[in-house]
């Protein structure tokens, strides 16, 4: 992941300066993540793509930061698969409220970064992280009218 300084200085403050926790955000889990839904929205097509996409899974799942806390993790990351899972079978639907739930919960990769940042600094940390953190999903993905992009 190429970071700007912006972007360093807010996982500093995210993980509380964890160099470990910010290794596994930065080169980990977003690219991961990142990659995942490229696979699905079909920027990444070729088995050779797809086969290094499985290959970081490898590197994230064995990461020593998600190793040590591979109890709170593991089932986070299952329920942010299965959220993601709805969220791409409601995306087309003909039924509004779907789409808009589909819209409004496809940041839910976001929930690990938060996870990150309580066992970084506890629950009032995550809570300071929280909703800057939707904020920046949300407008990296909707237009100033609100409006998926």
């Amino acid at each position: 992941m190429n970071c700007t300084s912006d972007d360093v200085a807010m996982l500093e403050r995210v993980c509380c300066g964890d160099r470990e926790a910010m290794d596994f955000i930065a080169n980990h889990w977003m690219p991961y993540a990142g990659e995942v839904d490229d696979i699905i929205d079909g920027h990444i097509t070729t088995p050779e793509q797809i086969l290094n996409v499985f290959a970081r899974a490898a590197y994230l799942y064995t990461h020593p930061f998600f190793v040590k806390h591979a109890a709170v993790l593991r089932t986070l990351i299952l329920l942010c698969t299965n959220t993601f899972a709805d969220t791409v079978a409601w995306e087309k639907s003909p039924d509004d409220w779907k789409r808009q739930w589909a819209d409004h919960h496809r940041h839910t990769g976001m929930d690990v970064v938060l996870a990150v940042a309580m066992i970084c600094g506890g629950y009032e940390h995550a809570r300071l992280c929280s909703q800057e953190q939707r904020s920046l999903c949300y407008h990296e993905h909707h237009n100033r009218k609100g409006e998926a992009e």
